[in-house]
């Protein structure tokens, strides 16, 4: 199909710099008093271009609707978390859990104290999906985990995986989820990336370590373990 697309221009763009069409008049005084070897040179550029143009489009098409045959299509409804969402309807809302990443706490709950970076890496998820938004969710090994949530990949509408998107601008950590680590490699090169670049939660941790040793000294995760 590219190669189509290439001979179908080289065609085009040849007859109408060679046709009489008034309009395009001074654009073929100039071309004519070019020497050939530069009017190929710039035919193959505008070749060039066009097949990147059609190549993305092809791409995104390709991914999105392909994510589409193999998930699950629905809707944002509300972004809980860097790491969490809600899809579907006010009555009709499941829970979903980005597998095979993590992110700050953005939220105090009885359990756990909210966490440096959490809020950047919520504001991000938030600026990304909006309610309403389309995406389509697919799943790993497991659909669901023990709390009922929906474990889950989003893709968004240009294809783009939103779980990996946040661990490459350093909203998140990558995670593994036994066993659902299909794109734990991805993730922990987009990691390795992050870190080295000191993107986004980088700057303040060295490693996920830190977000569990926190955690295990905050006053809240005390009180939790008391109940428990």
């Amino acid at each position: 199909m590219l190669i189509f697309v290439a001979i179908r221009y080289f065609s085009l763009a040849k007859y109408f710099l060679k046709s009489e069409f008034s309009m395009f008049e001074p654009i073929i005084d100039f071309w004519k008093k070019l020497p050939e070897s530069t009017q190929y040179i710039l035919i193959i550029v505008g070749v060039i271009i066009v097949l990147f143009f059609v190549y993305r489009c092809l791409k995104i098409f390709g991914l999105f609707f392909g994510a589409i045959f193999r998930g699950k299509i629905t809707r944002i409804y509300k972004v809980v978390d860097g790491d969490t969402i809600h899809v579907g309807t006010k009555k009709n809302k499941k829970t979903v859990r980005l597998i095979g990443v993590d992110t700050p706490e953005s939220l105090r709950s009885m359990y756990m104290n909210v966490q440096p970076f959490g809020k950047e890496a919520s504001d991000y998820a938030k600026k990304r999906l909006k309610k309403g938004q389309r995406v389509v969710l697919r799943y790993d090994k497991e659909k669901e985990d023990k709390f009922g949530r929906l474990l889950a990949y989003v893709y968004l509408g240009n294809g783009e995986l939103f779980n990996a998107s946040l661990v490459k601008h350093g909203y998140a950590f990558a995670k593994r989820y036994k066993p659902n680590v299909k794109k734990a490699p991805y993730f922990e090169k987009l990691e390795a990336k992050a870190k080295s670049r000191k993107k986004g939660l980088w700057k303040i941790y060295k490693n996920p370590k830190e977000l569990r040793a926190q955690y295990k000294k905050s006053a809240a995760y005390r009180k939790f373990k008391m109940k428990h």
